[in-house]
């Protein structure tokens, strides 16, 4: 008699995920109802917004044979194209912060853990992800055909564009499945991105009139670069696919930290909650660092401290010195009547971009106690960089654009202020009072005040300087 090992069967992909859904509680219809047509309610409302906000938005901008209301000019163009490239290195670099292919919790536990065919397991997730891509890239093109002057056809444009997003979250997946440096990676996407710009702002002093190549002509040949980048896209989807079967249960979860805190942030109103874990990640990817010792009484100590990190984490300073020919750029473009209020949101955004450590030190009590001291001195004392760095971009950027003092002056001081306002705001409060409105169920007036705290000072300040430079 002969004696054979049988192999257990293994429930296949499909049959798991056909058990999970059969697992899932079942609502009553009633209750389904009601919920749909909340929904529909909601989805009413931003459809008639959107009815009203896009056809202003075309005569604004000139499109669809409007006339336009602000004129476009070069500038703006090769603004809105660099603004195009940027956008695809920043979804780039979020593609690989969140996965892309991204497994939660109770999945990677119950499942991936499991002798299951993962690359068949993981193929939905990685589908999510190339449509999201796909789908993000192809709103970026849009953007580009509605607002420019290039002109070109519809069907093509948007299809590269589509397939581009599609092969750049599917080369992110092959990065993640192969256990690629990810800081590295998004430093060489940084670089290119902030090159490619610098190059362009470098141009646009020379040949300010000069407007970007018109694709109006070029049918067949969009045509050609959409197929062959759906090609592309197609290549890099079945390596994609390929790789699935490497990835393990850490790869499938390395942007399960950020998505958690971002579902938080998002439900709860508070990005206080979802940018701390962004920083803890930046500070993990230097590796290591020298230590040194620091010299002086607490508050130059402590502002020593926060010049070490600025210069550390080097993205706010590329932020800071990427917006000094904001004012001139919009100087070019026609907008001198708004130039005041402009160059005050960009000296504030500049400033904020420096306040990484007066918004760690506002929203850390316990690290506040260890430090000693006052609250009040230890938020002054992380006050002074980002003050430094307002006062010095105000004076920088007014050397390019013709501004009063008077309007420098109230940039730093404005953009000072409402830095300190917005990064030390407590935590939203959710136990607030809910009012009825109606239709539209119970809104908390509390938590909509707190929400508006910062954007309010910012439109006030701004309003301030168009009065003052009349």
């Amino acid at each position: 008699m002969t004696l054979t090992t049988a192999r257990p069967r293994y429930p296949g992909p499909r049959e798991l995920r056909r058990r999970r859904r059969a697992g899932r509680p079942r609502r009553p219809l009633r209750k389904r109802l009601s919920v749909l047509a909340e929904r529909a309610i909601y989805a009413a409302v931003g459809l008639a917004i959107a009815a009203e906000a896009v056809p202003s938005t075309l005569g604004h901008v000139g499109a669809a044979g409007r006339a336009p209301v602000a004129p476009i000019t070069p500038v703006i163009e090769w603004a809105v194209v660099v603004a195009a490239v940027l956008g695809l290195v920043a979804l780039a670099r979020a593609l690989l912060a969140f996965g892309p292919v991204y497994v939660g919790a109770a999945s990677r536990t119950w499942l991936l853990a499991t002798p299951v065919d993962r690359a068949g397991l993981l193929a939905a997730p990685l589908a999510v992800a190339v449509a999201s891509g796909a789908g993000l890239a192809a709103g970026i093109g849009l953007v580009l055909l509605l607002v420019t002057h290039l002109g070109p056809p519809p069907v093509p444009w948007l299809t590269g564009w589509a397939a581009l997003g599609a092969a750049i979250t599917c080369g992110c997946a092959v990065a993640q499945a192969r256990r690629r440096p990810v800081p590295a990676l998004r430093r060489g996407l940084t670089l290119a991105g902030y090159a490619l710009a610098a190059a362009v702002l470098a141009v646009l002093p020379l040949h300010p009139a000069a407007p970007p190549p018109r694709l109006t002509e070029a049918g067949p040949a969009m045509w050609a670069a959409a197929l062959a980048l759906v090609g592309v896209a197609a290549a890099a989807l079945y390596a994609a696919r390929r790789h699935l079967a490497d990835m393990t249960r850490g790869t499938a979860g390395s942007g399960g930290e950020l998505a958690l805190a971002a579902q938080v942030s998002l439900l709860s109103l508070d990005g206080s909650l979802f940018w701390p874990v962004v920083t803890e990640r930046r500070l993990r990817a230097l590796g290591r660092v020298r230590p040194a010792g620091i010299r002086g009484d607490r508050v130059a100590a402590l502002v020593r401290a926060d010049v070490a990190r600025v210069l550390r984490m080097r993205t706010g300073l590329l932020a800071w010195a990427a917006l000094l020919p904001v004012p001139y750029a919009a100087h070019l473009a026609g907008l001198t009547p708004l130039l005041p209020a402009i160059h005050l949101l960009a000296a504030f955004y500049a400033a904020y971009r420096l306040a990484g450590g007066l918004r760690l030190i506002a929203h850390a009590p316990a690290l506040r106690r260890a430090l000693g001291g006052t609250d009040r001195a230890l938020k002054l004392a992380h006050l002074v960089v980002p003050a430094t760095g307002a006062v010095a971009w105000s004076a920088a950027s007014a050397l390019l654009v013709p501004v009063s003092a008077v309007t420098v002056a109230g940039s730093a001081v404005g953009a000072v202020v409402a830095c300190y306002v917005i990064a030390t705001r407590p935590p939203i409060d959710h136990t607030g009072l809910m009012v009825d409105v109606g239709p539209f169920g119970p809104v908390p007036p509390d938590l909509i005040l707190r929400l508006l705290r910062g954007p309010v000072l910012l439109t006030v300040l701004a309003m301030a300087q168009l009065v003052i430079a009349g």
